[in-house]
């Protein structure tokens, strides 16, 4: 339906005045509806921090994924290894618990290039993520400190700008929620 020019109440199209302020209508002045987005705008181009944040998490993966096997490789080689005989329980017990470990380190490794990846896109849910990572490593900071103080910052400055709005507007995530 057209809308009055002068007042903005909607009219009938076939009106010749308009039923709230008796402005007179032309065909050539009723306006159509006016647009109005109905959620949150997406910016289509990536943040600059953003393919930072996703390339240091492609680096920590990568840390993460070469760590893990090295601690999966000294398991098996403790495990089954040259000390064995020696101390068949103690081997065991080690390889063993390296072997987690190891399981454990290559896990966070991947889970670094899954959330590597969603930076990347742009997924509202990598944000939700970053934001709950980012706030649980300022809480072991907190424990180690002062050996801390640098995971502390570095998050804390992650935290600051996953808040900006230009960043939140890149996954789609309005003002009035933040996770």
């Amino acid at each position: 339906m057209p809308f009055c020019p002068r007042c903005g109440t909607e009219v009938n199209e076939e009106a010749s005045f308009c039923p709230n302020c008796g402005h007179a209508l032309i065909a050539s002045t009723i306006k159509p509806l006016p647009q109005v987005p109905s959620g949150p705008e997406r910016i289509t181009q990536r943040p600059t921090g953003i393919t930072i944040i996703a390339a240091l998490n492609v680096l920590g993966g990568l840390i993460f994924l070469g760590l893990g096997t090295l601690v999966l490789l000294a398991a098996v080689i403790l495990g089954t290894g040259f000390r064995a005989a020696d101390f068949p329980i103690f081997a065991g017990i080690s390889g063993a618990v390296l072997g987690i470990i190891g399981g454990v380190l290559v896990i966070i490794g991947l889970i670094n290039f899954v959330i590597a990846y969603g930076y990347w896109i742009g997924s509202g849910w990598a944000w939700t993520v970053g934001m709950v990572f980012a706030v649980l490593e300022i809480l072991l900071g907190l424990l180690a400190l002062p050996q801390g103080v640098v995971s502390i910052i570095l998050n804390g400055l992650i935290v600051y700008y996953l808040t900006r709005q230009h960043v939140k507007a890149f996954f789609l995530k309005n003002s009035s929620s933040y996770l």
